[in-house]
C-alpha cells in the first residue's frame, strides 16, 4: 500500500471558484504547493481505468521536474484520498433511507 503525503489545503489564499491550492506536508516533495486543474477519468481498451490530471505547481524548489514519476504518483495518491475523505463524510450525513416511508399508499 502507498503511503499518502500528509497534505493541508491552503485556505488562505484560495480563489473563488478554483480549486484550493494543496501544500504538501511530507516526504520526499514537502513544501510543494499545487493545485488540481481538468481531472479526466478514462477506461482503457483493458476496461481498466486511467485517469489524466493536469497540476498547476505554485511553489516548488528551483529546477523541480513535475513529471517526475514519484511526484505523480503522490499528487494521485492525495487525490484519492480527498475522495474518499468526501464520500466517507457525505455517508455519515446521510440518514438511512426507510423504504416503508417511500411507498405511496392510497
Amino acid at each position: 500500500m502507498v503511503k499518502v503525503p500528509e497534505y493541508k489545503f491552503l485556505e488562505s489564499i484560495c480563489e473563488p471558484n478554483e480549486n484550493c491550492p494543496i501544500q504538501i506536508m511530507s516526504g520526499d516533495f514537502n513544501g510543494i504547493v499545487y493545485k488540481y486543474g481538468k481531472i479526466s477519468i478514462n477506461e482503457t481498451p483493458d476496461q481498466e481505468l486511467a485517469v489524466s490530471m493536469d497540476i498547476t505547481i505554485i511553489t516548488a524548489p528551483e529546477g523541480f521536474n513535475q513529471n517526475n514519476e514519484q511526484f505523480t504518483n503522490a499528487v494521485g495518491e492525495i487525490f484519492v484520498n480527498i475522495i474518499e475523505k468526501d464520500i466517507a463524510v457525505t455517508k455519515e450525513k446521510k440518514e438511512p433511507v426507510d423504504l416503508e416511508d417511500d411507498v405511496h399508499h392510497d
